[in-house]
């Protein structure tokens, strides 16, 4: 194995220290019933022969599982579970491939370099990376200058294409991965996973630039439903990925099996650890206990970072885009966008692109912070201001005919029952024959079925401790992020990277925090308890409890109190 110099290295041990967990994590009996009740479910969908639902236990228990330790993965109890969950995976994994849908990504297969090629690709990468100092361990092994080479030869249109992409959100990306305590460098693990593209989907239904699967990114904060795919937004994505990431590393210990964690689920490696005695990602390579794309996925990265810090030393052309930067304005009501674009005079794809998480062109039931783009926040605000309420929603008419029940008309037009009343401001007994409704427009992606579902009990129980709010990225504008004339608007969002800091993460004092949370929130209409709970880093069990709430339900115009009483 060779080594890079000393400046790919010079920050391997020391460039993320220990950070608190966030959230709080379930007590190890509840932690174990959760597991429990995941592991026998999935065997009762294997004796059904009910792939899906098979298939989402087991993502659900990876989900529960990512941020145990190694030591707790070992306990007698919870390792027996694991073992029951690993012969699940393993029937599902013999289903999937006897109907050739693997449901995971299609391993690459790179050429072998050897002998001179070795030499020179190795001679090229040196020069290109001379002094440089990378924040992630690069191994500058066979496997990795393979890559290169695949990158910057085979498969040289879809890196030029990906890294032009990224230019619009480098800067936001790396400022959160500064903030979230984790290495710059990660930001090319958004090259490997979707080419940095939103709308990005995978057979394993990963979707968005970070590739969440739905359990893993409800377990941290991002939600969705038939209006908005938060793993499509590229602010929130990234906030969830950086805290995955850095959940992952604090478990393992090290950088490239908390990477291939990422990839095969955090369990999948602490396997192929005990089974051979090593904690070395390479000797886990080596092995039969990872699958190729795993195997590949580490190298890749490193490959991805090579070229992608300085990808004109490759000989690679990049398009400069413009940088991912808006202005927040909040609409207390559902709006069509194109109605919005009109009476503010800006165009409804640039709304559609700073928010791509809209999974319909209007904005969601309720209240909703819309991003616009720079400038435009005044003349969206005299817009919200002036369009009639009858004028909001260019939705389809339907009058409701003998015979339809709430639950076919929501079917037949892709929307849950629950949207369908509360885009009409109906209750279910106002649902009858001859009254007239307002249907949303289709969706501009197809929305899983299962989104247009009430989540069931055993979902919400992984996310009834939500993350702290994310945090508006940056706070300050800055003028290089913004189209000449475009003015410097109080709630613009930059993308200019603040000054370098020591990885840590941020933390507030808990006096601090209290005070800049308001004391009561008035519930609008659309919002639930883990909505508000999410807004301010509040889990919806203590806002219930707080305010005597049975059963989840609140009601528009229901004060909440925010602190503890």
């Amino acid at each position: 194995m060779m080594r890079a110099g000393a400046g790919l290295c010079a920050q391997q041990a020391a460039t993320v220290p220990s950070v608190k967990a966030y959230g709080t994590a379930p007590s190890l009996e509840g932690g174990l019933r959760q597991l429990q009740a995941l592991v026998e479910a999935a065997e009762g969908a294997v004796q059904a022969a009910e792939w899906e639902a098979v298939s989402d236990r087991v993502d659900e228990a990876e989900a529960l599982t990512a941020t145990w330790s190694a030591e707790k993965l070992r306990k007698p109890e919870e390792a027996a579970l694991l073992e029951r969950l690993r012969v699940v995976e393993n029937r599902l994994d013999e289903e999937t491939a006897s109907e050739g849908q693997d449901g995971l990504k299609v391993a690459e297969e790179t050429v072998a370099l050897t002998g001179e090629d070795l030499r020179t690709q190795l001679a090229q990468v040196k020069a290109a990376e001379q002094d440089v100092v990378f924040d992630f361990p690069i191994d500058l092994n066979d496997k990795v200058l393979a890559w290169v080479y695949e990158f910057t030869h085979a498969k040289r249109g879809f890196v030029e294409g990906a890294l032009s992409r990224a230019t619009q959100y480098l800067p936001m990306v790396k400022q959160i991965f500064q903030e979230e305590g984790i290495p710059q460098d990660l930001v090319y693990l958004a090259l490997i996973e979707s080419g940095f593209r939103n709308t990005a989907n995978s057979p394993a239904k990963a979707v968005g630039m970070w590739q969440f699967i739905r359990s893993t990114g409800r377990l941290f904060g991002l939600t969705g439903n038939a209006w908005i795919e938060e793993r499509r937004d590229p602010v929130k994505s990234c906030r969830a990925s950086a805290r995955y990431l850095r959940h992952l590393f604090e478990a393992s210990g090290d950088w490239y099996l908390a990477l291939a964690g990422y990839n095969a689920g955090p369990l999948t490696l602490e396997r192929a650890g005990n089974a051979l005695g090593t904690r070395n990602f390479w000797d886990m390579a080596r092995s039969r206990y990872l699958r190729d794309e795993t195997k590949h996925y580490v190298p890749k990265l490193m490959a991805a970072i090579l070229v992608g810090r300085f990808p004109e030393r490759y000989g690679l052309n990049i398009v400069q885009m413009t940088p991912y930067a808006y202005e927040l304005v909040e609409v207390d009501k559902m709006t069509s966008l194109s109605v919005l674009a009109k009476y503010a005079d800006t165009d409804v794809e640039a709304i559609k692109e700073l928010n791509p998480e809209l999974l319909r062109a209007t904005t969601p039931p309720g209240h909703y912070t819309l991003r616009v783009p720079p400038g435009a926040s005044g003349a969206t605000y005299r817009a919200l201001a002036s369009i009639p309420t009858a004028q909001r929603l260019d939705f389809q008419a339907y009058v409701i005919r003998r015979g339809d029940t709430l639950a076919k008309v929501a079917a037949r037009f892709k929307v849950s029952p629950d949207d369908l009343l509360e885009a009409n401001n109906l209750a279910k007994t106002q649902f009858r024959a001859g009254k007239r409704i307002q249907v949303p427009p289709p969706s501009m992606v197809p929305i899983d079925d299962r989104d247009l579902k009430p989540m069931a009990a055993k979902d919400r129980s992984l996310i009834e401790r939500p993350l702290a709010s994310l945090p508006v990225i940056p706070p300050e504008p800055a003028e290089s992020a913004l189209p000449e004339g475009a003015g410097q608007p109080p709630k613009t969002v930059s993308v200019e990277l603040r000054a370098p800091k020591a990885h840590k993460v941020p933390e507030k004092a808990p006096e601090a925090a209290a005070n800049a949370k308001p004391a009561t929130h008035t519930v609008k209409r659309g919002e639930t308890l883990y909505s508000i709970g999410e807004r301010y880093g509040i889990s919806a069990k203590d806002l219930a409890k707080w305010n005597k709430i049975k059963r989840n339900r609140i009601t528009a115009g229901q004060k909440l109190k925010l602190r503890v009483p």
